[in-house]
């Protein structure tokens, strides 16, 4: 049986943000993802169908809609 390549989605790394060059930046099998993990109430459904809608364009080869750049992450929550 021919084994399928495998992915990664991360949402928490360490250290967080990773450091400017880390091998994850860029990596043909993960997507990063903004630390979302500890929302509450409401926006979980949002931000799940945000991420989800930016997993299908990824998937789809389209750039993403809300793309997380390096320079952002000092001011990302």
């Amino acid at each position: 049986m021919e084994r399928r390549p495998l992915y990664a989605i991360l949402d928490v790394t360490g250290p967080e943000p990773l450091p400017a060059g880390h091998l994850l930046y860029g990596h043909p099998r993960e997507l990063l993802t903004p630390h979302i993990a500890g929302s509450l109430g409401n926006e979980l459904r949002r931000l799940g169908q945000s991420a989800l809608a930016e997993i299908e364009r990824y998937a789809r080869g389209e750039p993403f809609q809300h793309e997380v750049r390096l320079n952002d992450l000092p001011r990302s929550a």
